[in-house]
């Protein structure tokens, strides 16, 4: 396909990489020559220097045989104008726009911008949302390092990191149903020593392994038992950074979880005192420095279920996380956008890290692929995707025993939903039109599987 990326920042950055290595035909343009000649160096792709909302420019771009436009400039209005001229002026079939602005996606106006008469936009993409809705589901899956739902939330997937108190560390796989005792569970991938392995009866689980498990959503708190994880008493918890991240959380709990009491620390004078305004009496903000100590002992940190640190700043994220675990805080939660940091993840003992361009990039990536993806998850640093596809009559899948396909290498059939149900298949189950497929895929296997899954252009 021929892409055109709006934007070179970041996320830009991170979906040209993906997209290249998938042969797509990509190009870039922004107006950073600096950011387009460091891109360049290490991907294979075309660049343009110049506003990403000008006619001239796209045309630079190959705007007229263009399939798909990604708008992720850092300004909304230059997204949104490039996808109304991807429209009007190329004809360009797939538009996605990132929008950080809040105020674009109140509901009040939402619907009156966003439609086929006016803004006609393929895919509305907020980071700050994606990244709020992202921490809550961590939030409220304990022990796991990632959570998500798939199939219309009927299954569950977990990241788990073992330890040396799970209960199933050196036993082979295929004795884990006996060990389930009914509980159906399937081991998509183990994360070790930067090496990826997919499961096999004989592999077993070590400490120290990450692990990515599929399960029915309602059998979250018996399948975390098992691993050794005790279900949430206390619901308290500690949110560092009252930006629009932040307040993206704290919309979302003051809306959906009344069980959970928040203390929010934020050092803006301004901007405490107007979330201040729009707390419930359970929530309470307090300004100063998140590290402080004794300021984090205010907030009750020392008992609180979790501390979400979500600054603009990694080293604020990191050290108030580190400071609120060693008052007595469960748990650690932490935005780290820089890479040399996020290897360090395990060493620093912080549970939960959160790539919040990986994120953006995972929302973005269903768009683009060619098969009828609903959902893609990236886990970035080469370690694959999980993807959920739907059949269609013309899938190749559609209809044929798992026995008969040719599945490529590295790549794990991880269950189906069928009917509001999570079905774990064997050999002989058949895939039926309509079925959603949840799969793992190691990084070189993903080109096989969206060519595998591709369907005709009409079912778009």
């Amino acid at each position: 396909m021929k892409i055109i990326i709006c934007g070179a920042g970041e996320v830009g950055s991170n979906i040209a990489k993906q997209l290249v290595y998938e042969d797509n035909d990509v190009t870039v343009i922004d107006e950073s020559e600096v950011l387009l000649r460091s891109l360049s160096k290490n991907v294979d792709l075309k660049s343009v220097c110049g506003p990403t909302a000008l006619p001239d420019t796209l045309v630079k771009a190959g705007a007229d045989d263009a399939d798909i436009m990604i708008a992720v400039s850092e300004k909304d209005e230059c997204n949104l104008i490039s996808c109304e001229l991807a429209k009007h002026l190329f004809k360009i079939p797939v538009k996605v726009a990132r929008v950080k602005q809040s105020n674009y996606l109140d509901p009040k106006y939402y619907n009156k911008l966003f439609s086929k008469e006016k803004i006609d936009v393929d895919a509305i993409i907020s980071p700050e949302l994606e990244i709020a809705k992202a921490i809550i589901r961590k939030l409220n899956t304990p022990g796991s390092f990632d959570s998500f739902y798939l199939g219309e939330k009927v299954a569950r997937i977990i990241g788990l990191s073992i330890n040396d108190s799970c209960p199933i560390i050196n036993t082979p796989l295929r004795m884990l149903p006996g060990i389930f005792s009914g509980l159906e569970v399937k081991i998509l991938s183990i994360f070790r020593d930067n090496e990826i392995i997919l499961p096999t009866g004989k592999v077993e689980i070590y400490p120290g392994d990450d692990i990515y498990i599929c399960l029915k959503n309602n059998d979250l708190l018996r399948a975390l038992r098992v691993f050794g994880i005790k279900s949430l008493e206390n619901r308290k918890i500690v949110i560092v950074g009252a930006g629009s991240i932040g307040k993206s959380i704290i919309k979302i709990l003051e809306s959906d979880y009344q069980d959970i009491s928040c203390k929010i620390i934020d050092n803006d004078i301004t901007r405490s005192k107007n979330i201040a305004s729009q707390l419930s009496s359970q929530n309470t903000i307090l300004c100063g420095d998140a590290l402080d100590a004794d300021l984090l002992k205010e907030a009750g940190a020392s008992s609180a279920e979790a501390i979400i640190s979500v600054t603009d700043d990694d080293e604020v994220n990191i050290f108030s996380s580190l400071l609120a675990k060693d008052l007595g805080c469960k748990r650690s939660m932490a935005i780290v956008r820089n890479p040399n940091y996020r290897r360090l993840s395990k060493k620093l003992n912080l549970d939960v890290l959160i790539n919040p361009g990986n994120i953006t990039t995972s929302a973005i990536l269903q768009y683009v692929r060619r098969g009828k993806v609903k959902e893609v998850h990236d886990f970035g640093n080469d370690r694959g995707e999980i993807m959920e596809i739907e059949i269609l009559p013309t899938t190749k899948f559609a209809d044929k025993k798992i026995s008969e396909l040719t599945i490529p290498k590295g790549v794990v059939i991880g269950g189906i939903v069928r009917n509001d149900e999570l079905i774990f298949p064997d050999e002989n189950t058949i895939l039926l039109v309509k079925d959603k497929v949840i799969i793992f895929s190691e990084p070189s296997s993903i080109k096989d599987i969206e060519k595998y899954s591709e369907v005709n252009i009409e079912f778009f």
